[in-house]
Order: C-alpha cells, then sequence, then structure tokens
C-alpha cells in the first residue's frame, strides 16, 4: 500500500519548487564572456589587412559570439583598389570581412558626396558620425550606437576630422554659389561627442568606446585634448595622424583612459577587450603574422583580376627611384623639393602647355620606383582621381598663392608647394601674415611676406626673370589644387581657363612618352642641382 504525502508536506514541496527551479536555471544561464572588438584605421586600400581581420574575427567567434570589427576610417582612397573603382572595390571587400561599425576618415569625400552617399548605401557595417551634418542643420550620420553583447551594452561613438573641409576637397561641400552647407562643427565637436556619450550612458551602456578620425596631433579637435576634456568615456580608438599609439591619459574626472591606434597602411590590427569586471586591455596583432581568410581572399583576387588590365600597362622606364621619403621613412615632399615633385609638376606644364604649373606635396603618395614601370606605379603616385586643370592669374595673384603654401615652413604641410618655370626663395625668419577665413580657406596675405624671391623662366630668351605682378600667367595643375579650393583655398580667385579633359596619371604617362618612353637621369637627378626651392640663410 502506497502511502500518500499529508497535505502539509504537499505544501511546503510547493512553496519549495519555484525557488528551487530558479536555482537550477541559474546553474544552466551562461557566463558573460569578454568582448573582443578588433580594429583599424588608415588602412588606405591595403587590402592585405582584410583577409587578416577576418581570420582573427572568425577565430574569437568560435569561442564566444561577442565579436565586433570596426574601422576609425581613411579605407576607400590610397590605392589602385580605390582609384579605379572610387572606393567600391574596397567596401566590396570590406563586407566580406564583415564590419560592424566605421566612422569616415576625410578622404570617405575624396569622390564626392554622391559617391560617398552610394559606397555607405553599400556597406553592411553602420556608419557613425557624432560632429557632421548636413544641409538641413541634422547628424547626416547616427553620432552613436548601443550594442548588447550578453548582459553587457557597450556604446560606440563615431567623430571625424573637423579639418575635413580643407583636408578632402572644399568644394563637395559647398552648392552652386560657393556657400558651404555642411558642417563638421570644428568649435563643438567635443561637447557634441559628449553628448552622445551621456545618451549612451542614459541607455544603459556599461562601455563607452569613441572610434575617432581626429588625430591626436590634428590643430582642431584632437583626440587627446577631447579626451581630457570630457567624461564617461572608457576608450579612444583613433585615426587620421597614423601613429601608434597605446597610451593611457586623465579624461575631466582624473580617470585613466585608453587611447589607441594602430598606425597606418594595414600594418597593425587592434583588439580591445572589454571584461565584466570592467577591465579593458589592448593588444596589437601584426598584419603579416596571421594566416589570410579564404573568404576574403576569393573576393581580393576576383577585384585583382578586375584592375590588373589597368595597373599592369606598361608606361615606361624609370632609370633610377625617385623618392618621397628619406632613408629613415620620414616624407619629403611636404616641406622639401624632390626629384619626384619637380617630374610631376614638369608633366603638368608640359602637357598642359602653360606659362607655370604647381603641385602641392600632398597630391603626392609614392615614390616612382626604378625599372619598368606602369600605370599602377603612376596611380600609387597620383591616387587621388584629380583631373586636369588650367588658370590664369596675375603675378601678384601667383606670389600670394605660392605665400600659402610656407606658411607652415619648415613643419610638415600638404600645402607646401613646388613649381615648374618658377622658382622661390623664402626667409622662415619673417612670421607669415596669411589671412584665412572661418574655414580656413585663404582670404589675403597681410604686410609680411615669407617670399622673398620669386622668378619665372622665359622659354624665348632661357633665362629666369622676376616675376611681374601686373603680368597674366597661365597656370597648369590638378583641379583640386587650382579648382576645388585644395592648398588652403590660395588659387580660389584665379580664373578658370579651357583644359583637356586629362586624369593626373594619364598626363604622367603621357609626359614619359613624350621623353622617349624613359625619365631622364640626368634632368631628375636623385641629388637636385637646379633647385626650384630655396631658403635663405
Amino acid at each position: 500500500m502506497i502511502r500518500k504525502p499529508s497535505f502539509s508536506l504537499f505544501r511546503v514541496c510547493c512553496a519549495i519548487l519555484p525557488a528551487l527551479l530558479v536555482m537550477l536555471s541559474g546553474c544552466s544561464k551562461p557566463k558573460q564572456q569578454d568582448i573582443q572588438i578588433f580594429f583599424d584605421n588608415d588602412v588606405h586600400c591595403s587590402t592585405q589587412l582584410y583577409p587578416a581581420i577576418a581570420t582573427l574575427r572568425d577565430s574569437a567567434l568560435k569561442e564566444t559570439p561577442h565579436v565586433s570589427v570596426i574601422s576609425a576610417g581613411d579605407f576607400v582612397q590610397g590605392g589602385a583598389v580605390g582609384t579605379l573603382s572610387r572606393g567600391e572595390y574596397v567596401t566590396e571587400i570590406m563586407n566580406q570581412v564583415p564590419y560592424n561599425i566605421v566612422t569616415l576618415g576625410n578622404h570617405e569625400f575624396d569622390y564626392g558626396m554622391t559617391q560617398l552617399k552610394h559606397l555607405v548605401s553599400g556597406l553592411t557595417a553602420q556608419v557613425l558620425a557624432c560632429n557632421f551634418s548636413a544641409p538641413n542643420g541634422r547628424l547626416f550620420f547616427p553620432g552613436y550606437t548601443v550594442l548588447t553583447y550578453g548582459e553587457l551594452k557597450v556604446g560606440f561613438i563615431g567623430a571625424l576630422t573637423p579639418t575635413t573641409f580643407t583636408s578632402s576637397t572644399p568644394t563637395n561641400f559647398t552648392d552652386s554659389t560657393g556657400r558651404v552647407i555642411y558642417d563638421f562643427h570644428a568649435t563643438d565637436t567635443r561637447e557634441l561627442i559628449q553628448n552622445a556619450a551621456d545618451e549612451a550612458r542614459q541607455k544603459g551602456a556599461d562601455y563607452v568606446i569613441v572610434i575617432g578620425h581626429l588625430g591626436d596631433d590634428s590643430p582642431i579637435a584632437a583626440s587627446v585634448n577631447v579626451l581630457k576634456e570630457t567624461r564617461g568615456i572608457d576608450a579612444f580608438i583613433d585615426g587620421h595622424a597614423h601613429h601608434v599609439l597605446n597610451m593611457r591619459l586623465p579624461n575631466a574626472d582624473g580617470d585613466s583612459i585608453l587611447l589607441v591606434s594602430t598606425g597606418a597602411q594595414g600594418v597593425r590590427i587592434g583588439q580591445l577587450t572589454l571584461g565584466k569586471n570592467g577591465r579593458i586591455a589592448v593588444r596589437f596583432h601584426e598584419t603579416d603574422s596571421i594566416p589570410a581568410s579564404p573568404r576574403v581572399m576569393a573576393t581580393i583576387e576576383s577585384i585583382q583580376q578586375k584592375i590588373e588590365e589597368e595597373t599592369s600597362r606598361p608606361v615606361g622606364y624609370n632609370p633610377h627611384t625617385l623618392p618621397d621619403r628619406d632613408a629613415n621613412g620620414e616624407r619629403l615632399v611636404r616641406n622639401s623639393e624632390t626629384a619626384l615633385a619637380q617630374f610631376a609638376v614638369d608633366a603638368l606644364r608640359e602637357i598642359l602647355a602653360t606659362d607655370v604649373a604647381v603641385l602641392h606635396g600632398g597630391t603626392l603618395r609614392s615614390k616612382l620606383p626604378q625599372g619598368d614601370l606602369t600605370m599602377g606605379n603612376l596611380i600609387e603616385v597620383f591616387p587621388f582621381n584629380n583631373r586636369a586643370a588650367r588658370v590664369e592669374m596675375t603675378g601678384q595673384q601667383l606670389l600670394d598663392a605660392m605665400e600659402v603654401g610656407v606658411v607652415d615652413y619648415p613643419k610638415e604641410s600638404g600645402d607646401f608647394m613646388i613649381g615648374s618655370g618658377l622658382r622661390y626663395i623664402i626667409n622662415p625668419n619673417i612670421p607669415s601674415s596669411v589671412e584665412l577665413d572661418e574655414q580656413e580657406l585663404f582670404v589675403r596675405v597681410g604686410e609680411t611676406r615669407r617670399i622673398v624671391l620669386m622668378e619665372t623662366y622665359d622659354s624665348g630668351s632661357k633665362t629666369w626673370k622676376a616675376i611681374d605682378p601686373n603680368k597674366t600667367y597661365t597656370v597648369g595643375g590638378l583641379d583640386y589644387t587650382l579648382l576645388k579650393c585644395g592648398v588652403s583655398g590660395a588659387f580660389r580667385y584665379a580664373k578658370p581657363i579651357a583644359c583637356p579633359d586629362l586624369k593626373d596619371t594619364e598626363i604622367l604617362a603621357r609626359y614619359i612618352a613624350r621623353l622617349g618612353d624613359t625619365i631622364p637621369a640626368d634632368m631628375y637627378p636623385q641629388e637636385i642641382v637646379h633647385k626650384r626651392f630655396a631658403v635663405k640663410k
């Protein structure tokens, strides 16, 4: 005979059972795992990074579902894979990784706003930018997002450099009348980042990470200054300056905050680890030490086949390297004269048939190697898809424009210019009096001038003559420089004139052909003989 439990025992079991079930369910609940965030910045079309970062992502996903991949900008410009497709090939590769979040670098805007919208619409990643406003005054992209990883929430804030207006193409941000209609918030970027951090915290973010393309040495809204003047941010992933950063700085509350950056050209991949206990750690991976993802490599190889025909086209021979950097890897083209700059600016003057030509150092992005040259080599030198331009301007206007290029000398400046049919001497001890407007565009030169002598070459008499302030000269160059307010708008007052429709790389190719398919070593020796820029001693 089976004895039934008493009513009182039955009631006790009923009372205990729910608590027991809660305990059992708690025992089976998975433990919160660390969050793994892989990041890059300033890859500039160095596609070898993408198979490596995909491998790291895929490997981490085998251990935890809490994985994201992010970029701090400047990914669609800097090489043939970006130039020939205006960025589309790069975003196609990034989608294969895939990326979760990106912020934009200044060079994402180089192909124009219409193309930027097209590129962004094709990205699987979410684009964040808390300090870029559309003509209607609203943010063009969301400023931040909050993602959930198990029990934890992470707020991500995107911020791009306010110098984008002048470090990309200024006319991309103006209407047909020249009025600036987009806003990069040069004066209130810090406040916008702080507001985004506060809102992310209000939405429950346990961590707040800034994905910035600001630069730690930027003259406006440098990341080191933003970090020191804000609170509620746990880590700052930065780009733009091409520096390798792994440091901690005090924020507005005195808390030690991580500031990191991977350098440039896809050499390194960053890994940020966020723990449940508040621990934040970072490590860098050397890209070339990581096996390539077959998935991403398949996409890259398919794209390489598409561009091979164009980039492999032979264009001539170069007897010795024309460098853009010195033996230590320091850039030469932004504060000194180089054979590379002489060659490129001579090509502009010769092919465009102008009195003089000008070229600024920020345009030159690679050396011209020794040996057989291909169109791919020329694209590496000129990766921006610029086109030929010609203008007319007086000698006085030309003097003023060239003065803009030496404002920061001897510091590096992309505005630094070398001429063809034009040479000049400066005295850097004279303070610059160049005046810029609120958009950092040239207005006028004041009472003092650093250029103490400028001469133009008279092809008739084959002599150099002091520039005539009242004479009108034809000036050849690139549309970014002469027509689109590059070089801080130094040529904004020049008069555009008819010009053949040529790409920058095609100008170089035609010049090499005109030289007999070989660049003469005596015309462009590595040690410059006939100087076009000198410093008064």
